[in-house]
């Protein structure tokens, strides 16, 4: 049997999911309650069935550490094309295509978005389906709309496609009406929410683009060959691939061609666009609250409150949703949680450091966070996991000290090896590299303390913040590896 190559988008932010998504870390790679597996990994395990071959990963270039990172923790070996730039998902399933035809001229792909909940085997649909695709036509999966979603979009059934049991004529597409458009499709028949699952050859989107856009063609195969080849896959060459079309598949291709067809699915979905599906999709207690953390709900009713690292206490109110995370509170009615992005939308006008990345960033060793910053000084908490090993590498003007709060530490440097335990310090001065490992069993839990010190040359203070980005190792101050 033909086998399916799973192909899973990650490029999206998901700004209406905010303060939980943010610019470095987004929505798809976030736990689905406030703990466990992410969107991303319960994709990539939902489509890792015999049906399905080794899954091929589409990421932005900046987060390809977290998707090796998360396939790792999920035992999981896939394929993964890094975007230098953002394109929308047309231009990335075409690379997709471009590399899976050169390896199988009759791949079939199978496009998967990262950031949906479905509850439900997809696996019967999409074997019912394999047999139209493998004929040339390009099929997309349909979802029973249970009310009239004005953030979805809709496809309209065109009537059986003769030869081809439960595969339907796509008759039209309606992109995000508004309700009463959308109540009115539901009412009128044949209408299915566009789910964003679509089966269909290589050869066919290849041939598609060919024809309808041409250059966006040729500027992605001369993204593919000029590409960087790593040990995982590939990242796409940024000028070539800046030269695609930045627009979505459904708009470039299915829209315009004349080989869409419709097979509705039978499972629930979701796309969680907004805070109020998590209520949708949660399992609710007797007053129809869905909660997670350690949260007190009291008089309070049909409510969604995702807990921090705090105690969270909700009275009297209804229809609310509140979403805690260590840097930022999230307050807003059931009803208005689509207009979340709007507040992102002011958060970047004055360019605040929330919508960029959380107070806490997991990495390849474990984890960091910031307790507390301010002019000249930054106060961090790392957590190493056993054997996690960090690179100090100090500017001229930063002077940090590190105290073990728990574990058992090995610190190397020109002034030689120590091994430290709890209650012990070590100086990172200027100019000075050294590497902290965890050498215990269990993890490693370090405070460090960072202070700016006058250069000789200005005395003008440095730039204040510690040193640590996980996604771009050492920018200004330092570097942890």
């Amino acid at each position: 049997m033909t086998q399916i190559n799973p192909v899973i988008l990650c490029g999206g932010v998901g700004t209406r999911l905010w303060p939980l998504s943010r610019q470095h870390q987004p929505k798809q790679f976030q736990p689905i309650n406030s703990e466990g597996t992410t969107f991303f990994q319960a994709t990539v395990q939902r489509h890792g069935g015999r049906l399905f071959g080794k899954p091929v990963v589409l990421v932005n270039e900046r987060h390809l550490p977290t998707v090796t990172r998360q396939l790792r923790t999920i035992m999981t070996d896939a394929m993964i094309i890094g975007e230098p730039v953002s394109r929308n998902t047309g231009p990335a399933l075409l690379a997709a295509a471009l590399y899976l035809y050169e390896q199988d001229p009759d791949a079939v792909l199978l496009a998967l978005p990262s950031d949906h909940v479905i509850d439900g085997n997809l696996e019967p649909s999409i074997a019912s389906a394999l047999s139209a695709v493998q004929d040339g036509l390009i099929v997309t999966f349909g979802i029973a709309p249970r009310y009239p979603e004005s953030g979805y979009g809709y496809i309209i059934d065109g009537g059986p496609y003769i030869g081809y049991d439960g595969v339907r004529k796509a008759a039209r597409f309606v992109e995000k009406p508004a309700a009463e458009i959308a109540e009115a499709l539901i009412e009128e028949g044949g209408a299915f929410w566009a789910s964003g699952i679509s089966l269909f050859r290589a050869d066919t989107l290849i041939a598609e683009y060919s024809r309808i856009v041409p250059k966006t063609l040729l500027a992605v195969k001369e993204a593919k060959r000029l590409a960087e080849v790593t040990a995982s896959g590939i990242i796409l060459e940024a000028e070539a691939f800046s030269r695609s079309r930045n627009d979505s598949t459904e708009s470039t291709i299915f829209e315009k061609t004349d080989l869409m067809a419709l097979f509705p699915a039978d499972v629930q979905w979701d796309d969680v666009g907004a805070w109020s599906a998590f209520h949708t999709i949660g399992a609710k207690d007797d007053s129809g609250n869905v909660s997670s953390g350690d949260v007190i709900l009291l008089d309070t009713q049909n409510s969604y409150v995702r807990g921090g690292n705090k105690l969270i206490a909700v009275v009297g109110l209804n229809d609310v949703i509140v979403v805690d995370t260590p840097d930022a509170l999230l307050v807003t009615s059931r009803s208005a949680s689509q207009k979340v992005k709007k507040v992102v939308e002011m958060l970047a006008q004055t360019s605040r450091p929330e919508i960029i990345d959380h107070r806490w960033l997991n990495t390849d060793w474990g984890r960091v966070g910031t307790i507390s910053e301010g002019g000249g000084y930054s106060i961090k908490q790392l957590v190493l996991n056993a054997g996690g090993t960090v690179l100090f590498d100090s500017s001229s003007t930063q002077r940090s000290l590190l105290t073990v709060a728990e574990g058992v530490a090995q610190v190397e440097s020109e002034a030689g090896r120590r091994v430290l335990g709890v209650g012990a310090t070590f100086e990172v001065g200027p100019q000075v590299r050294a590497i902290l490992s965890n050498v215990g069993t269990t993890a490693l839990q370090v405070i460090e303390v960072t202070c700016e010190i006058e250069s000789r040359e200005t005395t003008e203070p440095a730039q204040t913040g510690a040193a640590f980005d996980a996604m771009a190792v050492g920018k200004k101050l330092g570097q942890y590896a």
